[in-house]
């Protein structure tokens, strides 16, 4: 038995209009969800990202067993919905020719950016510990015995998967804050938690440099040394920097100095002019 179907025009149209909502929807939809490492687009109220960073361009990152994706430029960005208690335990990475890494999932808040650290090795992690380090205010840089160990997102919370145990000096630095400078031992198969708040800093610093060099510093007005010169304590706000030299004309610039960082100044100085002598005035008369 052969059935035969057919459409009016009319339900044709209808159809096709159909399949257009359809697909404008899904596009939409897409575009909401869309996050990339380098601008997140937040999505909904209930929506907060993990960023997990990463030295192998390639690894593969799974929460439990579900494929979140792959480091791309150093990162991946990855939306979770807040509004629900998490249904991941791990996080877990792996690449070709490193051992495979999982550690406990760690949940973000709406609209905030937790930061995951894992750097892979080529032998087990039998003596590595987790660092989770909280810094006020976000964006503070984590130092383990000198390294740098990335910055906190907006959420303040930076999480390092994998630290060989032992006893670090700890720096925590922002700019316009007073570092804090400390001991930590983290302990293998453990969680340390290391949490940092950051004073605003009263002083500054300046790098001063001339072309040529040598040349007199007066920092409001007061001598304080001659170029090159890195000057510390300096009170935050505005001053006055003038650069004197013999031979040259007086460099002149207005600074404001931000607590806990340091400002460079670069001055180039001009030669002063030649005198120009005029000319006697009986040389410009003829005589009579």
């Amino acid at each position: 038995m052969k059935v035969h179907l057919q459409f009016s025009d009319m339900g044709m149209c209808r159809m096709n209009l159909y399949i257009v909502l359809v697909s404008m929807m899904l596009f939409a939809a897409l575009l909401c969800s869309f996050v990339s490492a380098g601008d997140v687009k937040y999505s909904g109220p209930g929506m907060g990202y993990i960023e997990v960073r990463a030295d192998q361009e390639g690894a593969r990152v799974y929460f439990d067993t579900l494929y979140m994706g792959y480091i791309s430029g150093g990162t991946l960005t990855v939306p979770v919905d807040t509004t629900v208690s998490p249904v991941w335990q791990n996080v877990r990475m792996e690449y070709s020719g490193y051992q495979s890494f999982t550690g406990p999932f760690v949940q973000t808040d709406p609209g905030k950016t937790v930061a995951y650290q894992i750097n892979l090795t080529r032998t087990p992690y039998n003596n590595y510990g987790i660092v989770k380090f909280h810094s006020n205010p976000d964006g503070s840089d984590l130092l383990l015995n000198g390294k740098s160990m990335g910055s906190t997102p907006d959420s303040g919370t930076l999480i390092l998967y994998t630290v060989p145990r032992g006893y670090y000096q700890v720096e925590a630095r922002s700019p316009g804050y007073t570092a804090i400078e400390d001991n930590l031992y983290i302990d293998d198969n453990a969680v340390t938690t290391y949490r940092v708040d950051l004073d605003p800093s009263p002083l500054g610093s300046l790098e001063i440099r001339s072309v040529p060099d040598n040349a007199d510093i007066y920092l409001d007005n007061r001598n304080v040394g001659i170029t090159p010169l890195n000057l510390d304590n300096v009170p935050v706000g505005e001053h006055n920097v003038i650069i004197k030299k013999d031979g040259y004309q007086d460099w002149s610039v207005n600074v404001s100095v931000l607590g806990g960082s340091m400002g460079v100044i670069e001055s180039v100085l001009v030669t002063k002019p030649a005198p120009v002598c005029a000319p006697e005035e009986n040389n410009n008369r003829q005589s009579s």
